[in-house]
């Protein structure tokens, strides 16, 4: 196989049915989108970063301060099929989904992401996953949970699984939250883009499941901490909290006030 080049792409969109308008959202004086292209830029070992937008107002940002987009088509049916499309634009061999609400995707974790994918490389796709933390998580709509085997393979995806709470205690085992950090062979993800949403991918909006339905191997990344992404209004003030007083959220938003283009 020829030598990797992974590239990050970030999708973004307006017309989030839960938060419209959050990419642009202005967290301590940039767009949200702006907090996680800057962040994708601090992993040293992307051969490229760009944004992947239908909207031309977030081309209109993400341009002002350096960054590139590629324009997709309006009419994805979910984010990875807007990657797909924007990765015919890039000299690559693998991707790595930074979803655009992730805003405090830390470089590091990105990084492990990145050893996972080198390491592995035949591999179709990866997905970075945190362990449990509360109870209440369980149960919380917007968290998508997965059960992880021992092998490190997701098996399957999940909102609520809140009939675990009084059976399962601490940690949760084998339950994992799903990140919105996800990598895949380049060939995997075309072919991915060809296939029609399945039925638990369209019950739930969960990109995942379309991966597992067609028995595909999904690996999980590990990440050091589990931090809350913005898909909802009252996500918002948890974020900012943590860029407030985590101090490694704290020494990242530094870092990234210095980077740009």
């Amino acid at each position: 196989m020829p030598q990797t080049r992974i590239a990050a792409i970030i999708p973004a969109r307006m017309g989030s049915s839960r938060l419209p308008g959050k990419p642009l959202l202005d967290i301590h004086g940039l767009p949200m989108v702006e907090h996680v292209r800057r962040r994708a830029l601090r992993c040293r070992r992307f051969t490229e970063v760009v944004v992947a937008t239908c909207d031309e107002a977030i081309m209109r940002v993400v341009e002002r301060y350096g960054g590139r987009c590629v324009m997709t088509s309006p009419r994805h049916p979910a984010a990875t099929d807007r990657v797909a499309e924007a990765m015919r634009e890039l000299a690559c061999t693998h991707v790595v989904n930074v979803q655009g609400d992730e805003l405090l995707v830390l470089p590091r974790d990105l990084d492990r992401m990145v050893e996972a994918m080198e390491a592995e490389p035949d591999i179709p796709a990866w997905n970075a996953v945190t362990r449990m933390t509360q109870a209440e998580e369980l149960a919380d709509s917007s968290i998508v949970k997965g059960v992880v085997s021992t092998s490190g393979r997701i098996m399957l995806c999940a909102r609520d699984f809140s009939w675990l709470t009084d059976r399962v205690g601490p940690p949760w085992e084998p339950i994992r939250k799903i990140v919105g950090i996800l990598g895949y062979r380049r060939d995997f993800l075309a072919r991915y883009a060809q296939w029609v949403r399945t039925p638990l991918e369209a019950a739930e909006q969960i990109d995942q499941s379309r991966i597992l339905e067609h028995d595909v191997i999904l690996r999980a990344v590990e990440f050091a901490k589990s931090y809350p992404g913005v898909n909802e209004p009252r996500e918002v003030e948890l974020a900012v909290r943590c860029l407030d007083e985590d101090p490694a959220q704290h020494e990242a938003f530094q870092a990234i006030q210095e980077t740009a283009g």
